[in-house]
């Protein structure tokens, strides 16, 4: 199939038309060779203007729009994925074929298409996530989960130094929308480790010490091989899992990563019944005098102080009522806070 600059231009206008009508700015952005839609929305109540970032969806309106367009243009099915990404060279706008633009003029536009690097797409993407889409799923994300790897990122840690300038321009930030952005945070490692995409740890960890002796090699891994320990844990008997705890870790000598190994032994320990190591009550594993707080806004801290559990608490950690949850956490243990609905 030729992709004919002229004749997709055509359908691009047709979609930004379209789209425009609607009261609707969408986006198509091509980086490495797929294809990404996003709409935007905002709302303005004379003092602020608030902006929403969403994925289209498999049946949004970006995609029926292009579905429609193609079909009048005479386009094959499929035109959007298969033909637009033939234009784009690696993720640079080259002079003549690829369609940069506003759709259908610059001066009143429904439709803007780029094609974007990584810096830019990633960032996007991740703010997308921050209003799920109940018909996008971690397969559906494969492609970005891929690219972002392919230029590093790897690591939640390493995403939340890129996209951290994007979201400290919300002010305001409350206690949820803390809890939204380190779920999705998570939810980016679990989707790197589904689709083998995590940083290359020799092992999977057995115990807390074999956490602390893989993340000695790389700080960066520490939040992924918490979450594979804990992906064990969650599914062992209690004799198994008390012998994930029982082994006491070398410490790393980083006051907070020391504190919340400590913690995590100590907490899971409560939670599941189990015998608590004398190790996690030594002076390395019980942090430093200073609070760490998982929210930098002010508004959320007091809701950390509240819900944060003994293990976490006593250390000067404070987060959530439940710290360590994940994808893997039995649902039916989930504490429930006497004011939560």
């Amino acid at each position: 199939m030729l992709a004919d600059p002229i004749v997709i231009r055509k359908a691009l206008d047709l979609v930004g038309a379209e789209l425009r009508d609607r009261r609707m700015l969408g986006e198509i952005m091509v980086c490495r060779g797929s294809v990404f839609l996003l709409r935007y929305g905002w709302t303005d109540d004379g003092t602020r203007i608030e902006v929403d970032v969403s994925f289209d969806g498999k049946n949004g309106p970006i995609r029926q729009a292009c579905e429609r367009a193609g079909q009048a243009v005479r386009l094959l099915d499929g035109w959007l994925d298969r033909l637009l990404p033939r234009l784009c060279r690696d993720g640079v706008s080259t002079s003549g074929d690829f369609p940069t633009g506003m759709y259908p003029t610059w001066e009143k536009p429904g439709l803007r298409v780029l094609a974007a690097s990584p810096d830019l797409l990633i960032p996007m993407i991740f703010l997308a996530t921050l209003r799920p889409m109940p018909d996008m799923t971690l397969d559906d994300m494969e492609p970005a989960f891929r690219i972002a790897a392919a230029v590093g990122i790897r690591t939640s840690k390493r995403l939340r130094r890129l996209v951290l300038p994007y979201l400290e321009r919300k002010p305001g930030r409350d206690a949820d929308f803390e809890r939204m952005i380190e779920g999705r945070l998570s939810r980016f490692e679990e989707g790197l480790d589904r689709f083998g995409l995590g940083p290359p740890l020799k092992s999977e960890p057995k115990s807390l010490a074999d956490v602390v002796d893989l993340v000695r090699e790389n700080l960066d891994w520490f939040n992924l091989a918490m979450y594979q320990f804990k992906g064990v844990f969650y599914l062992e008997n209690p004799n198994t899992q008390q012998a994930m705890l029982d082994p006491a870790p070398v410490p790393l000598g980083i006051a907070k990563n020391d504190a919340w190994i400590g913690a995590t032994g100590e907490h899971l320990s409560q939670r599941w019944g189990l015998k608590v190591p004398a190790w996690t009550q030594e002076a390395a594993f019980m942090g430093g005098p200073v609070p760490d707080f998982w929210s930098t806004d002010p508004t959320a801290r007091d809701i950390e102080i509240v819900e944060t559990p003994p293990a976490f608490r006593r250390r000067l950690l404070f987060s959530s009522a439940e710290p360590l949850m994940d994808a893997k956490f039995p649902n039916h243990r989930k504490v429930r806070m006497p004011y939560w609905r």
